[in-house]
């Protein structure tokens, strides 16, 4: 393809600030596009050369004001990435918390894609990714509110892709392994990254800008009949 493929695209990439979103947001970037990353900080800074919004999507209001803006930005490209986790064994889950992953992980990107449909149907062409997890598809001890957020998203997507196809908008989840970031480094000590690693049959963590890679195709113009899918990208960790 001649060019940059997302040139004359605005996206909006949710969490962009760090790990995966920030390898997205860049790479959305380099294909072309005018990239507008958010973040939880309200004197954060945006990935060079992108913008920058700070918006708490734990915060139901300012969940609603940000979709005020998305909308009259009218982006081709919406990348919900933005989510929280907290592992817990289940008889130890407080209503609260199980309510404040699921606005992140849920409600947050549903109001979102809402508020995105609109321009996106005006323009007659749009991308809608949604980064869900191998723990919504497949699941272990202490992951039931985090698994049940994304395997909630990934059936959202589902029935958004079903109602929006024939306006020429695509959307799809998709659905990260183990990854190589400074948010897993700093959780994990080395015997237990080298563990992770043996479970992998490719015999790796992922890197961020791998997964940016297929986000930035399931968002382009290479992509014209894929939708309705959560696609797993894990080196072959879930089907072993």
């Amino acid at each position: 393809m001649i060019g940059k493929p997302l040139e004359g695209r605005r996206a909006v990439v949710t969490g962009g600030t760090r790990g995966i979103g920030r390898a997205i947001a860049f790479r959305l970037r380099d294909d072309g596009a005018q990239v507008l990353a958010t973040g939880t900080r309200p004197d954060g800074a945006a990935p060079e050369g992108c913008d920058y919004g700070a918006v708490d999507f734990a915060d139901r209001a300012a969940t609603e004001a940000f979709a005020a803006k998305l909308a009259a930005l009218a982006p081709h490209i919406l990348v919900n990435n933005a989510g929280v986790t907290k592992p817990q064994p289940f008889a130890e889950i407080g209503t609260d918390e199980f309510a404040r992953v699921h606005q992140v992980n849920l409600v947050a990107p549903m109001i979102l894609c809402r508020a995105a449909l609109p321009g996106m149907r005006a323009a007659g062409w749009g991308r809608i990714v949604n980064i869900s997890s191998i723990w919504g598809t497949v699941s272990k001890t202490g992951r039931a509110t985090y698994g049940a957020s994304k395997a909630g998203l990934n059936g959202l997507t589902a029935g958004l892709a079903a109602e929006v196809a024939a306006d020429g908008i695509l959307a799809n989840c998709v659905s990260p392994g183990f990854i190589d970031t400074e948010m897993t480094r700093g959780m994990l000590t080395d015997a237990q990254v080298a563990a992770l690693e043996r479970s992998v049959p490719i015999g790796r963590l992922a890197q961020p800008e791998e997964i940016a890679a297929f986000v930035a195709w399931m968002a382009g113009p290479e992509n014209t009949y894929v939708s309705g899918q959560a696609i797993l990208i894990d080196g072959g960790f879930t089907m072993v």
